[in-house]
């Protein structure tokens, strides 16, 4: 999305928009993958790190969230919803492939200086899987805590503490970065 700056957060779309959607509304639902379309394949590419596999893992949550809009029960975000089942779709399509998936370098994080972006890349890529998905949903989608739980489908307990660990790993890589480039 070009007009990001450094965090803006994921908001939920007006519930109008929801409603038509749900009772078949096809304008209304483009409206609705218009809008996220950037945001889930970025968390997409994020989890799985291949562009092609992000593409379809942003295609298949969207067909499943069309097939299962009826189902929803407000009972969380929509955008909380809408991320699991992109989390779900990207889970299925990396037990599909059965391979270790090829390491490019990731999408850049939502900052508009090139230097940071690039070290934050580094650090990032330092956190595990388990740790890097509460921080993406958090710190670049703008979710909270107990929507980030909702979608991972663990407890705020979990996530925070899955937070303080990525924390804690990134700031150790830009530590080691620093130390790098002064060296």
């Amino acid at each position: 999305m070009a007009g990001r700056t450094e965090r803006d957060d994921v908001q939920d779309p007006d519930p109008r928009t929801i409603a038509r959607a749900r009772e078949g509304d096809l304008d209304a639902f483009e409206d609705l993958v218009r809008r996220y379309q950037g945001d889930l394949w970025r968390f997409a590419f994020h989890f799985t790190r291949d562009r092609a596999l992000a593409e379809d893992v942003t295609q298949e949550a969207f067909l499943r969230a069309f097939r299962f809009l009826k189902g929803f029960r407000g009972d969380s975000k929509f955008t909380s919803w809408l991320f699991r089942i992109a989390r779900n779709c990207a889970m299925d399509a990396i037990k599909a492939r059965k391979a270790h998936f090829e390491k490019e370098p990731a999408a850049p994080l939502a900052s508009t200086d090139p230097q940071t972006r690039v070290e934050l890349q580094a650090a990032l890529s330092a956190v595990g899987e388990e740790h890097r998905e509460p921080f993406l949903l958090i710190e670049v989608f703008g979710l909270s805590y107990q929507e980030a739980a909702d979608v991972l489908g663990v407890r705020v307990g979990t996530v925070k503490s899955r937070m303080h660990r990525a924390r804690k790993a990134m700031m150790g890589a830009l530590a080691l970065e620093e130390d790098a480039g002064g060296s």
